[in-house]
């Protein structure tokens, strides 16, 4: 079964230390000298350890090999390539400083995860209840205030314009790269320019009549 994009590994491959059972070691996340205990079976095979005169089950062995990797990967590639569960590493990451900005794993599929919900919205018509909805919360939460003067997009060609009227909006929109509703309000501007245009000849004739 292939893996998914969330388990793939960016900064691999990761060796493990070459310890047999009864080895001592130092564990960076137990912060001092422990015995290697066993090895995983997980798909990168591990050093188990277990700090001395205590009692309690073993874990993995935090070495800077995995620290590294705990830094860089995403967590469910820790939990698919190591075998551990997201509470584990939850904790590690909480004891070397590792978060969703400062990790290049994570921060990774955030990136495509908001690439993705923005493509599809790009291509979504919303309804006139939804655009009503969402002109009243804008209304409600002051969002204008959030605006910065000018128009940052792309400027529309004249074989898009032409395209207007012609397409439905969706077919327009997907053809040319835009959002139905950027199409829709240019659409709609462009019609009210025209109109406004034959009102203003239709006035300038009659007044040469008089």
């Amino acid at each position: 079964m292939p893996i998914t994009e969330s388990q793939r590994l960016i900064a691999g491959p990761y060796k493990p230390p070459a310890l047999r059972r009864g080895d001592r070691a130092t564990c960076l996340y137990r912060d001092g000298d422990v015995i290697i205990t066993s090895w995983s079976d997980a798909r990168i095979p591990w050093p188990r350890c277990q700090t001395p005169g205590r009692s309690g089950g073993s874990g993995l062995l935090i070495d800077e090999e995995l620290v590294r990797a705990v830094r860089t990967e995403s967590a469910a590639a820790i939990s698919y390539w190591w075998g551990v569960n997201g509470e584990a590493v939850c904790r590690w990451r909480k004891a070397f400083g590792v978060n969703h900005v400062n990790n290049p794993g994570t921060h990774r599929l955030i990136r495509a995860n908001a690439k993705r919900g923005a493509e599809r919205i790009k291509f979504r018509v919303f309804t006139d209840a939804e655009r009503a909805q969402r002109r009243r919360r804008a209304l409600r939460l002051d969002l204008s205030r959030y605006l910065i003067p000018g128009y940052h997009g792309k400027w529309w060609t004249r074989k898009e314009l032409k395209l207007l009227g012609k397409l439905p909006d969706a077919a327009v929109a997907k053809r040319i790269g835009r959002t139905v509703n950027a199409v829709r309000i240019k659409r709609g501007r462009l019609q009210s320019l025209d109109a406004r245009r034959r009102s203003t000849r239709r006035g300038c004739r009659s007044s040469t009549m008089l």
